[in-house]
């Protein structure tokens, strides 16, 4: 990731007068990546609400913006009120300097902030002087973040996902060439690091699952190849000698990927590490039967009465990328013997996919149903919003009425 030079942000005075206002989301509007998916999603459930809420587009400042999603900070926002910013700790406090500190000094501060390893950096505890509490997707996030924060504030709020804009089929078939065959899909991004991601584990997986078989296509979306030098050749390398692979490099807009989701048969993720796990929260919201490593984020959303957690054992970590060396770390190593054993027995059965798809379907819309995401919205949020920025939907009116 490249940044602008800028000087960093003054901490936060704990004492400062804070006013109800509006609230402001700062993220990653304008990168394809998983961040800045989690930015947007939370955008639109508090917009469905109709909470007056802003964009502050942190892509631009960091120099990954895919697509244009407006400025760095919205002109039009007030004073006061509350600042949710999904920007991690390595680089808040240059994004608070950019924004301005008087833009935020008489806001409640929020970090929505994603860790993907049990050990938290050192360097972030530094950051908690620019925040007045922290908000996380998952259980294990928060536990590792309580740590290095035992005086602040730690909420879990899951990433809110609406089951009901997910497709079951795809509008247009984005995959046509490979009509009537079974599509196993893997998705990452390069910037999330390939070490994490694991792809080479996938592929692996998808080789010995279809040694006898040429059916089946394995399908990777790539996004953010750009930002680490060798992760062309490295992929390229790794599904050399597997047949039946296909790479989709190309920016989807959100349209495009829905219909790549609801196309795959199944989806498979033999992730090291997740700190939430969207590309599975929204494959089992589309119907999907999954397939991932039963560790870390996305455990909280996963039974396994409705998904296959593959076993794994904790491991050193190594990132080549080096994001997540030196803090004396250990992730899931996955049992690629069991993935390899699960991905063919969903291949050989139809009817088990669609029954373990429609199971998890049901299962993610009663637990990112929206009545419990705003059950779990910590009371500081509605107690940070004038009456008139809180909206008029009877959800909202219910926390008005109580945080009035």
């Amino acid at each position: 990731m490249r940044l602008i030079t800028r000087s960093l942000a003054a901490p936060l005075d704990p004492k400062r007068v804070l006013l109800p206002g509006d609230a402001v989301i700062g993220g990653f509007f304008g990168t394809a990546s998983g961040l800045g998916e989690g930015a947007r999603h939370m955008l639109r459930q508090l917009r469905d609400l109709g909470v007056a809420v802003h964009t502050a587009n942190v892509s631009r400042f960091a120099v990954m913006e895919d697509f244009d999603a407006g400025p760095l900070w919205p002109e039009q926002a007030a004073a006061n009120g509350i600042a949710i910013f999904h920007v991690n700790p390595d680089i808040l406090n240059l994004v608070l300097a950019a924004v301005g500190q008087a833009r935020v000094q008489r806001r409640r501060v929020v970090g929505f902030w994603y860790w993907e390893l049990e050990t938290v950096p050192q360097k972030w505890v530094d950051a908690l002087r620019c925040v007045d509490e922290i908000w996380t997707p998952s259980q294990f996030v928060a536990d590792a973040l309580k740590k290095v924060a035992p005086d602040k504030a730690v909420h879990v709020l899951p990433l809110p996902i609406d089951t009901a804009a997910q497709l079951t089929v795809p509008e247009i078939d984005p995959l046509p060439q490979f009509k009537g065959r079974p599509v196993v899909l893997f998705a990452y991004d390069v910037r999330s690091t390939l070490a994490r991601k694991n792809p080479e584990a996938v592929v692996e997986a998808f080789r010995r699952a279809t040694v006898n078989d040429p059916n089946p296509v394995l399908v990777i979306k790539i996004n953010g190849e750009a930002a680490w030098a060798p992760a062309h050749d490295y992929i390229e390398s790794v599904i050399a000698d597997v047949p039946n692979v296909h790479v989709i490099r190309d920016v989807l807009p959100d349209s495009g990927i829905k219909d790549l989701m609801a196309r795959a048969d199944i989806v498979l993720s033999l992730h090291r590490s997740e700190g939430f796990g969207l590309l599975l929260a929204e494959a089992m919201a589309a119907a999907k039967p999954v397939i991932a490593t039963g560790w870390s984020g996305n455990v909280d959303f996963m039974p396994r009465d409705c998904c296959v957690l593959v076993d794994y054992r904790l491991v050193p970590v190594r990132d080549p990328q080096n994001i997540y060396n030196n803090y004396g770390a250990q992730w899931a190593e996955p049992d690629i013997d069991q993935a390899t054993k699960a991905l063919r027995r969903l291949l050989d059965d139809p009817a088990e996919r669609q029954r373990l798809g429609q199971m998890a379907r049901a299962h993610v819309t009663r637990f990112f149903a929206p009545e419990n995401w705003l059950a779990a919205l910590p009371a500081s949020f509605w107690q940070s919003l004038t009456p008139e920025a809180k909206g008029q939907s009877p959800m909202a009116q219910q926390k008005n009425t109580k945080y009035g």
